[in-house]
């Protein structure tokens, strides 16, 4: 079906002139997101992108994941649609059966969809195209999933975040089931206590499709309480008043290898002076780590984006200088991408597989109206530290009061597209921009 239509309430007159925004996603009783940036949504010729869609309003509709093809004026269709229970922490733990989240395959050929059924978890292949479906392998039910599912640049592992405790232990770990798709077996990778938003995601690097990029922290605070309790479930509302600027937030990131070996650290936040909320990525093919970044240094507010690559240190994350705070010596640190920028001002960021072309929103939480769309380019010196060069795209002109009204703007593997979701015509909606030139 084709709902498409051009919306240049995005378009301002700082943006260029051969730009196009088209929502692509318009039933009113229902909303539409993009795939958050964590996760592989697009065929790798960047012609077909998935999305998803949610239930009407009065069930009529189920939700699902969705395939737009942008040679075909953006036309969608449904891959799957599910009627069970969308798998959280509460649904997951009482319902028999949920929909535990699905993933499109780097190679473009097929999504896999992972559900809960009674004591099992399931991974089933869906074929695009003719929609064949095929079980590939089963797991024992974690006692709760985190919903972080990547899949490795080869289309062969793919990646659940879950909570690995039984409920009533302290200092249980977070980690995840690794799939082997070819083999149809499965693996247990612990992570810690401290990772319970993990944003979990594979490299894109064919040299080293099963490194992990993972974000949290040792797990224990102040009065030397658990991050996460017993039964896996948020703290932020309970921290304990000692509780230290950065320390239990999302300051450490780390590269492993999925089987859980080859800890290296990532100089980024390790101190509680700069904050990550968890805006990260590979840099396209890299080894690199790009991160959104809050600066609260010289008494001051700024978000830049900054650049490490992971770092080996002896004894892996047993090495006393690894989890807190203090970097190692002689480890370099990151570099500031931003600092050429009026202001630094990003949150959630992504790039393009080259690893040249970026994308970001500025910072919304407290007036999303406010917060627009830019774009950049990765540029190198042979007398200076790489820099992004950017330039003003759109205004998506939306609330930001919850996750499916934040942009998440995903680029395409070319850089052709830039994908973000707005609630401005009433409800979150999938939105696409083309037609734009990056600086250089």
């Amino acid at each position: 079906m084709n709902e498409s239509y051009e919306r240049d309430e995005f378009i301002t007159p700082a943006s260029q002139p051969g730009l196009r925004v088209l929502q692509i996603a318009t039933d009113e009783t229902r909303d539409s997101e993009n795939v958050y940036m964590d996760c592989n949504s697009w065929t790798p010729d960047s012609k077909r992108f998935t999305f998803w869609r949610r239930a009407s309003d009065d069930g009529s509709k189920k939700g699902g994941l969705w395939l737009c093809d942008t040679e075909d004026n953006f036309a969608i269709q449904p891959i799957l649609e599910h009627e069970e229970a969308v798998a959280g922490i509460g649904s997951f733990r009482d319902a028999r059966n949920a929909f535990c989240g699905a993933c499109l395959a780097p190679d473009g050929t097929c999504v896999y969809e992972i559900y809960k059924r009674d004591d099992v978890l399931e991974v089933v292949r869906i074929v695009l195209g003719s929609g064949e479906r095929e079980p590939v392998c089963t797991a024992p039910v974690p006692l709760t999933i985190r919903g972080s599912n990547s899949i490795s640049c080869d289309s062969k592992h793919l990646l659940v975040g879950a909570w690995l405790g039984d409920g009533r232990t302290e200092g249980a770990p977070w980690g995840a089931y690794v799939f082997d798709l070819a083999r149809g077996t499965y693996g247990i990778t612990e992570f810690g206590n401290g990772f319970r938003n993990m944003h979990c995601q594979y490299s894109k690097n064919p040299d080293a499709p099963y490194d992990i990029m993972v974000l949290g922290t040792d797990g224990r605070l102040s009065d030397e309480s658990w991050l996460t309790p017993p039964d896996g479930s948020w703290r932020w509302g309970d921290m304990p008043p000692a509780f230290p600027p950065g320390e239990g937030s999302l300051t450490m990131h780390h590269v492993l290898h999925d089987d859980g070996t080859d800890w290296r650290m990532v100089p980024i936040c390790n101190n509680g002076d700069m904050i990550s909320g968890g805006h990260v990525g590979f840099r396209g093919m890299e080894t690199s780590i790009f991160c959104a970044v809050y600066d609260l240094r010289h008494g001051k507010w700024r978000s830049p984006i900054v650049e490490a690559p992971p770092v080996a240190l002896p004894g892996g994350r047993n090495h006393p200088e690894y989890w807190h705070g203090v970097l190692a010596k002689d480890v370099p640190p990151p570099i500031d991408l931003g600092r050429k920028l009026a202001r630094a001002d990003s949150c959630h960021v992504a790039c393009d597989l080259s690893g040249k072309h970026f994308v970001s929103d500025t910072d919304g939480y407290v007036e999303g109206k406010y917060s627009f769309l830019w774009i950049a380019t990765y540029m190198e010196s042979d007398t200076e530290a790489p820099w992004l060069k950017a330039t003003y795209l759109l205004l998506p002109r939306s609330t930001c009061k919850e996750q499916p009204s934040h942009s998440h703007p995903v680029l395409s593997p070319d850089g052709k597209y830039v994908v973000f979701q707005s609630d401005f015509s009433g409800r979150p909606q999938v939105n696409v921009a083309t037609g734009f030139e990056y600086p250089c």
